[in-house]
């Protein structure tokens, strides 16, 4: 039951991908049975966890926790599309006829589509995990949260650098700053939730 929650939260992460281009599209059937599946595939996780204990409940714990920051760095990442509109941009200003044009210009298009439903997913999986939390396995859970925060502050730093330095050298801010800080910060809040 342990493995159904990981090769589910993969499972749900290319559906995601595979919606989004239909939602992009227009409106269909297809995509609301899809959303259903999704929703029905976290109403699995949440009733795994109430039936485990021990161990298997600290597995599946650990995998909606890290799960949930991990599908909140890719909202953030799709949803802050600047710096790949940049790149579209400037591939199509020096070649308008290459084929990876059409693939930039379809992620562009999903991208924030894609960023509302891992934002979603990272809150729902959040909420699981609080649910399913058991005094016992609160420290074991969170032990590596602080080594993601102090990360997390690395990163940050390293990549305002990166924003500073272009914004000198190329006259633009990319902000790519965001993802590492809003992803950083719900960690934070994660911890927060969960204590």
């Amino acid at each position: 039951m342990v493995y159904i929650v990981l090769i589910g939260l993969f499972i749900i992460f290319y559906v995601v991908i595979f919606v989004s281009l239909l939602k992009s599209e227009g409106f269909s059937i297809l995509s609301l049975i899809i959303d259903m599946f999704i929703l029905i595939g976290l109403i699995v996780f949440y009733i795994i966890g109430g039936k485990l204990n021990g161990h298997d409940l600290s597995n599946v714990l650990m995998f909606t926790h890290y799960g949930s920051y991990i599908y909140m760095y890719f909202a953030i990442k799709y949803f802050w599309i600047k710096p790949k509109l940049l790149k579209y941009l400037i591939q199509k200003d020096q070649e308008p006829e290459s084929e990876e044009l059409e693939n930039q210009e379809l992620d562009i298009q999903t991208s924030r589509i894609r960023a509302v439903y891992y934002f979603i997913i990272a809150i729902i999986l959040m909420v699981i995990t609080k649910l399913k939390m058991i005094e016992t396995l609160k420290e074991d859970v969170l032990s590596m949260n602080p080594v993601f925060i102090f990360v997390g502050c690395l990163i940050i730093l390293i990549w305002l650098a990166i924003d500073i330095y272009r914004k000198k050298k190329y006259d633009i801010f990319l902000y790519k700053t965001i993802v590492p800080l809003i992803v950083t910060i719900w960690i934070i809040i994660g911890t927060i939730i969960l204590q």
